[in-house]
Formats: C-alpha cells, sequence, structure tokens
C-alpha cells in the first residue's frame, strides 16, 4: 500500500506541531534558570505586581481557600477522568483509531501543560532569579564577623524575645498564644511586611492580600507543610492546625513574600523573621526574634568552644522559663503528628512526610535553589543586619 502524498504531509505536520508543543513545554519549564537577574529583578518589581493583582483580587472575593477547594473537587475529577480515558483507549485498541486517540490526548496534555508553565513563570518562576533581599538591605560585608559581634547580636535577639513573652498571656498549661484571631493577624501581616519593605527598600509588591486559613490542616500537617503558595492562583495558604505564637507569624509573612514577589526560600524567611521584629505586636515581635535567637545561638557557641570563650548563658535564666514552655507545646503537637504518620506507615507503607520532603526537594532543586536547605536562613546575615541597622542606634 501506497502513502498519499496529502496524508503524509498530515502525519508530518502532526509530528512537527507536538515535537514543537514539547520543546516549548520543556523550554517553558526551565527558563527561569537562564533569565538575566537585572530582567527578573525588573520583571518582580514593576511587571508581577500587575500581572498577579488580576489573580489575587479574584482570590479576595473567597472567605476560604480556593486552592484547596480545587483540590478537593480535582482529585475525584481527574480520577475518573483517567478511568474514562484508559476505558476509551482500550476500546479503540480493540477497533481501530487509538495511535491517533494517543496523539491527541499527548498534544492536549501538553498544551495545557505549556500553559500552567508559562502561568507559574509569570506568577513565580522568574521571581527565583531576583536579587537576593541580603544585597537589597545592603548589610555590612566588608568584615569577618567576630565573636563579640555574635554575642552582641544574640543579646539583642535575647532581650526583644524576653520582652515580647512578657506581653503575652497564657493558657492553663502557660503556654503564649496568638493576640487576635486569624484573620487580623493575616491581615495585619500584609501591612506590616509592606512597612518594613518601605523603610529598608525592599522591592516587595505593594498589592494588599490576605493569607488563607486551610481546613484540611490537621492532615496536611502530615506533610510538616505549614504553609504553600499557590503559583497559579496567587494564594497565600496557611496551616491552622496548631498556631503556635512562635512559629505562626513568620509562616503568614513567608507565604505572603511569595505572594508578594519573592519566590526564593531563605529570601522570604529572612523577610518574614526583621519584618516581625519591627512589629507593633508582641506576638509577632516574639516569632521573630524567637527565630533569630535561636539561628545565632548554636552558632555563637560553637564559635566560642573554638576561641576558647563562653556566650552567656541565656538558656538558663528564668524568663526563658516561658520560652521553653511554648517549644514544649510545639513539639508534643508534632510529635502527635508523628505518631499519626508512623501509623500510616504500618497500615498503606507510605511515609507522607518523606515523601513530600522528596517532592519539595526536587521542586527547590529544579528552580535553582539548595532543596529544602534553602529554608535556613544563613545566622550571619541577622548578625550582619543588626550590626547595620541597630548596632548604632543602641549605642546612640
Amino acid at each position: 500500500m501506497k502513502i498519499k502524498p496529502k496524508f503524509k504531509r498530515k502525519i508530518v505536520s502532526k509530528i512537527v506541531l507536538v515535537t514543537v508543543l514539547t520543546v516549548l513545554f520543556l523550554a517553558a519549564l526551565i527558563c527561569n534558570n537562564f533569565l538575566p537577574r537585572g530582567f527578573a529583578d525588573y520583571y518582580g518589581e514593576k511587571i508581577f505586581p500587575a500581572i498577579s493583582s488580576f489573580f489575587q483580587s479574584l482570590n479576595m472575593f473567597f472567605q476560604h481557600s480556593v486552592t484547596e477547594n480545587l483540590v478537593i473537587i480535582l482529585v475525584p475529577v481527574l480520577t475518573a477522568g483517567v478511568i474514562a480515558w484508559l476505558v476509551i483507549l482500550i476500546k479503540k485498541l480493540l477497533s481501530q483509531g487509538a495511535l491517533k486517540y494517543l496523539y491527541k490526548s499527548y498534544r492536549n496534555l501538553v498544551i495545557i501543560g505549556l500553559i500552567a508553565a508559562v502561568l507559574f513563570q509569570l506568577m513565580h518562576g522568574i521571581n527565583y532569579r531576583r536579587t537576593d533581599v541580603e544585597d537589597e538591605l545592603d548589610l555590612v560585608t566588608s568584615e569577618e564577623l567576630t565573636f563579640e559581634q555574635y554575642c552582641a547580636a544574640l543579646r539583642w535577639a535575647y532581650l526583644g524575645m524576653i520582652e515580647a513573652r512578657s506581653h503575652l498571656g497564657e493558657d492553663y498549661n502557660g503556654v503564649a498564644h496568638m493576640q487576635n484571631s486569624f484573620e487580623n493577624s493575616a491581615s495585619y501581616a500584609c501591612s506590616l511586611l509592606d512597612a518594613f519593605c518601605d523603610e529598608y527598600d525592599v522591592p516587595l509588591s505593594e498589592n494588599y492580600l490576605r493569607a488563607k486559613p486551610v481546613s484540611l490542616s490537621h492532615y496536611w500537617s502530615y506533610t510538616y507543610i505549614v504553609g504553600m503558595y499557590d503559583p497559579f492562583l496567587g494564594e497565600a495558604n496557611v496551616n491552622t492546625d496548631y498556631m503556635g505564637v512562635n512559629e505562626f507569624p513568620l509562616t503568614i509573612c513567608h507565604e505572603l513574600c511569595h505572594a508578594k514577589g519573592y519566590a526564593g526560600e531563605t529570601d522570604c524567611n529572612l523577610l518574614a523573621a526583621l519584618a516581625c521584629c519591627s512589629s507593633t505586636r508582641a506576638d509577632f515581635r516574639y516569632a521573630g526574634y524567637y527565630e533569630i535567637f535561636w539561628s545565632i545561638y548554636p552558632i555563637a557557641e560553637e564559635y566560642g568552644d573554638a576561641i576558647g570563650e563562653v556566650v552567656p548563658a541565656y538558656y538558663a535564666t528564668p524568663e526563658m522559663d516561658p520560652v521553653y514552655r511554648d517549644m514544649r507545646a510545639s513539639i508534643n503537637y508534632w510529635e502527635n503528628i508523628d505518631a499519626e504518620v508512623d501509623a500510616l506507615y504500618e497500615k498503606l507503607g507510605i511515609n507522607v512526610t518523606e515523601m513530600s520532603n522528596q517532592a519539595n526537594d526536587a521542586f527547590l532543586r529544579s528552580n535553582g535553589e539548595e532543596g529544602v536547605q534553602s529554608y535556613v536562613v544563613p545566622d550571619s546575615i541577622y548578625v550582619r543586619f543588626y550590626l547595620t541597622y541597630v548596632a548604632g542606634d543602641e549605642n546612640a
């Protein structure tokens, strides 16, 4: 049998089409790793706020997480769709047209993937290439940090943490909690970030948005994820199963930083901690100073051991007792989560926490980050911030 030229041209055109679509899809997935930093900075500061405002404005019409509701709806729908697709494919294999069916399926899937990849880059991916917040803050970098400077910054964080903790109410277990509701805190966090970044000339989007609570937060905790920015909807989602006062404000601010134009995990954690320290609310200040104190303390001790010096024993002061109660409450929560994850593993052979960690690590590395390690802010940045912006005021 001889293939007609017209039919042959159709086959070639279809092959060319899916090849081009596939190449475009793959290019859209990784293009952010090759963009010039100057372009990413301009995009994040000038273009991203305009593009993201459309999606963020739509999200504001909904009280609850749009992301969560879509997942709940789409998971069974997609499952049913895959089953239906397989049934049709089997019928095509038993009759005719299976190859054409596979071609159309692949073509449509790549088109959807391409659209999703482009949207991801516009709403998040390009922002991975932005100048680091550390550089935007123009911190002191010309000198090697000394042990005395570490101790000075540690004292600053300690005093800030203890002062803020003293203003917080406690439950019958002596554990402090958030001072206001989720809605109030989410709205406040947005304004707090705007004020901090305006003061220190960090080019964060000034779009107003609020983080959303997730109803299935308890089961979400199995993944050890306490917040997530949806790069397709521009929505900041927060785990509300355990609103620990020493962690919760940081989570809200972190996810809002993503939604306001910074993709790097180090940048968002740094902005969240420093913004919280500048807050007029004691619960936010406590979380910020708490994060910085426990970031600096172990490194300062190692530094001291190496040169034969001793760090002040802040851990043994009576003022630390309330802090330890808050820490223990958080530890107890996550130990209970671990027990549930272990029970699930025994039944199904699936470790949700480990799978989530591996997936998150792979996602971050694919966007030029250092995997989950990128969540850790180098302690030296906090010390240099103290030396640049705080030490002079203390000595004045």
